[in-house]
């Protein structure tokens, strides 16, 4: 086997930059490190290695004036231009310091082969491909910044991996070369085959010698008898096509016994296939074709495989990290974007929403503790995020504490202030150290801008984003925990929305609410049981409003959970005041879900108690609405059970209007049950609401509660309800809400009107 074909650095389809000036000098430069390594193996004479060193070293500075000369076309006053001249630079200094190398040959010219085999791999793979790319671009219209980007992002694309694998095998070649070259300059050709046949066995990659006519396998080196499980013996009894799948056997044979005028060899690209293993396991392999080895006139090809198995892989890491977040494992932007695309192209029928979020604050949390820190907060939030968020619901990472969130379906659109509620409450004490629920937590706040994209809109996914991001803008502008809407169709309702809870928000700051109270009483003795707390709000502009005109638009923002602190702490200091002038008057209060699922509710509670500790805890009653519904039963029973263990009354407010009353009743710890004044409206004309009444009753005694009607406004009412066993009311037929003055004088002259005393007590 001789070595005049051997090519230490093949030419390959890799190579090719697509700019043809700059293709055919690196294929001269690459010609030339071939013969340079040529005279290594064969021991040519100094005279020679040095005329091959001098003409490479001049044709490099043609080449690098060619090169700068096109590449300063477009990028003359840019950095990336500027260190691609000082590489050259540096590439001319090294090679001249290596040539100039005092000593005998070898230990010049085999540092030397090393130098350019290494640095000419990565400068024409990494920095010159990298830079025509970016040429390409800008030919293709880009600007100079996105042409860069694109550059960069293509060089990514091909695996850094593969280019690290590609430069090693070289490397691994060349070192290999120069160790048995010293051996070929002392002894002859036979020893220097034999040396070959060394080099040949000791490569680390699979490495096969094809007859080049008909493919079949003449040798094999152990690499690539580990590849296939296969023995030396039984590759040697197949031909190349018997190591392949079906599929792929022909398309192997047809690059590996090309005739040699084919466009094979040094100007073929490497072939990407699969090896069919001896146990039948296919893997994946990339094969480049050797150039044509003439031994005693016989035709042989080299055929290197390298096992792409671990580089798929990475490819596929690389993949996953393009459209994913490696933080939180959530999409990142070009992730979500690519699913909001298709969800518009795909589902244009359905309605859309898309809410652009930012942690508050964010950048001081780091400052103050950290970038761990912050990690941790980022990942655990999204964590909460998913828990609390349906399938129909799209999360993804914008980038630092930007999230995008992506509303699927016609139903979670319009439980929009649900999903946002539950965005927002997910920062309550998120770890901000790896000890889990043992160590520091943080509670942090999220702003948040909603666009909603109509059905058949059009509008494409950037559009909604942006329209996102300008509700955002506008968001933050109010304030943290605040979320602000974008949406042609609903934007005049929702504003106003806003409007009214951030006028409410002032009306609590400058004192504009006040609270009148309603009186409970056994109808038929005249006996006063309490009164219900109902808030009345003194608009600067509207006037007195009533709950019904404000109640409905705070109850699922964050702010019902003030007012129901502040209606707690006026119950309590109200009965004081009554305590103090001789009445002794129980007050109830109504709280909404947020409250009721709120973590801090039995805690805050038990500090208004103790502001209070002359009152009896079971004076204070909280009613809890039948039809109100939780988003964390869990959460919200076992805090209603915290409100019992501190003394506190409660009761089943409007009951009879859900879907599962007697569930309710065995959920709830409560005292009493308060019957739905629809019921009581109709009872005279509706046998149907007769019957009902007759039926909450009966649960009341089977539960041991106690049962009140509610909107009891007539006196006939009250006579047919204490007749059916419902002797406690609440309404205009016996009082209606009054200030905390006006309640004491009606409590000086209140008497049961003479029909209700008349029925009989119950047996």
């Amino acid at each position: 086997m001789n070595t005049d074909e051997f090519e230490i650095f093949p030419w390959g389809g890799e190579f090719l930059t697509h700019i043809p000036e700059v293709d055919h000098q690196h294929h001269y430069l690459v010609d030339l490190i071939n013969r340079l390594a040529r005279t290594v193996l064969e021991g040519t004479d100094e005279a020679t290695a040095d005329g091959i060193v001098a003409e490479l070293r001049d044709y490099a500075r043609y080449h690098f004036e060619t090169e700068e000369g096109i590449w300063a076309r477009a990028f003359r006053d840019d950095e990336w231009f500027a260190s691609h001249c000082r590489a050259h630079a540096g590439f001319i200094e090294e090679l001249d310091r290596i040539a100039t190398l005092q000593g005998p040959e070898e230990y010049r010219l085999q540092p030397l082969l090393e130098f350019l085999v290494r640095w000419l791999t990565l400068h024409i793979l990494r920095s010159d491909k990298q830079m025509a790319a970016a040429i390409n671009a800008l030919e293709a219209g880009l600007g100079v910044a996105e042409a860069r980007e694109r550059a960069a992002r293509h060089f990514r694309e091909q695996s850094p991996a593969g280019l690290e694998s590609l430069l090693n095998t070289y490397v691994s070649i060349e070192q290999q070369v120069s160790r048995f070259a010293k051996q070929l300059a002392v002894r002859g050709q036979e020893e220097a085959e034999n040396r070959f046949r060394t080099l040949f066995d000791c490569f680390i990659h699979p490495l096969l010698i094809l007859d080049a006519e008909d493919g079949s396998v003449l040798e094999a080196n152990p690499s690539a008898c580990t590849l296939t499980g296969h023995t030396e013996s039984e590759l040697k009894e197949r031909s190349i096509a018997d190591l392949h799948p079906d599929d792929e056997r022909e398309r192997v044979a047809a690059l590996l016994t090309a005739p040699p005028e084919a466009p094979a060899g040094n100007d073929s690209p490497p072939l990407y296939s699969r090896v069919r293993s001896a146990t039948g396991r296919d893997i994946p392999v990339r094969i480049t074709r050797g150039g044509e080895i003439r031994d005693h006139g016989r035709s042989l090809r080299i055929a290197f495989y390298e096992d792409m198995t671990r580089e798929l892989e990475h490819r596929r890491e690389l993949e996953w990290l393009s459209v994913n977040d490696p933080l939180t494992g959530l999409p990142n932007r070009a992730g979500i974007m690519q699913a909001l695309e298709e969800a518009t192209t795909e589902h244009d029928e359905t309605a859309l929403a898309l809410v652009s979020i930012d942690v508050d604050n964010f950048r001081a949390l780091n400052e103050r503790l950290g970038m761990a820190a912050g990690d941790r907060v980022l990942a655990e939030l999204s964590r909460r995020w998913r828990d609390r968020l349906n399938g129909d619901a799209l999360l993804g990472r914008r980038g630092g504490d930007e999230f995008i969130l992506v509303l699927r379906s016609t139903e979670t659109i319009e439980r929009l202030e649900d999903v946002m509620r539950r965005v927002i409450e997910a920062g309550h004490h998120l770890p901000v150290t790896d000890k889990g629920a043992g160590g520091a937590s943080e509670n942090v706040s999220v702003s948040a801008g909603i666009s909603i994209r109509p059905a058949r809109s059009g509008l494409d996914p950037e559009t909604v984003l942006r329209q996102a991001d300008d509700a955002l803008y506008e968001a933050k502008l109010r304030g943290i925990r605040a979320w602000e809407y974008f949406d042609h169709g609903q934007y005049q309702r929702v504003a106003s929305r806003h409007r009214t809870i951030n006028a409410f928000r002032r009306a609590m700051q400058n004192g504009e609410l006040s609270v009148e109270y309603q009186p409970k009483v056994n109808m038929r003795t005249g006996a006063v049981l309490g009164a219900e707390a109902l808030v009345r709000w003194r608009h600067p502009d509207r006037g007195l409003l009533a709950p019904a005109e404000f109640l409905p638009t705070i109850e699922n923002d964050p702010v019902s959970i003030d007012l129901g602190e502040y209606m707690l702490e006026e119950a309590m200091r109200q009965m004081e005041a009554w305590r103090r002038n001789g009445h002794h008057l129980p007050v109830s209060v109504n709280i909404g879900a947020l409250q009721l699922e709120n973590a801090d509710l039995a805690q805050r509670l038990e500090n208004i108690l103790d502001r209070h500790p002359e009152i009896p805890r079971a004076d204070l009653e909280i009613e809890v609405l039948e039809s109100t519904a939780f988003d964390n039963a869990a959460a919200a029973e076992a805090n209603m059970r915290a409100v019992r263990e501190l003394g506190v009354s409660m009761s089943i407010d409007d009951f009879g209007t859900g879907y599962s009353s007697l569930t309710y009743i065995k959920r709830v710890p409560a005292n009493a049950l308060k019957m739905d004044r629809s019921y009581v409206r109709d009872m005279l004309e509706d046998a149907d609401d007769r019957a009902i009444i007759e039926a909450v009753v009966g649960l009341a005694r089977a539960f041991d509660r106690l049962v009140l009607a509610e909107g009891v406004e007539t006196v006939e009412q009250g006579r047919i309800l204490i007749g059916m066993g419902c002797e406690n009311g609440q309404g205009y037929a016996i009082a209606r809400p009054l200030p905390p003055d006006a309640l004491e004088g009606w409590l000086e002259h209140w008497t049961p009107p003479p029909e209700w005393s008349a029925v009989p007590a119950p047996a």
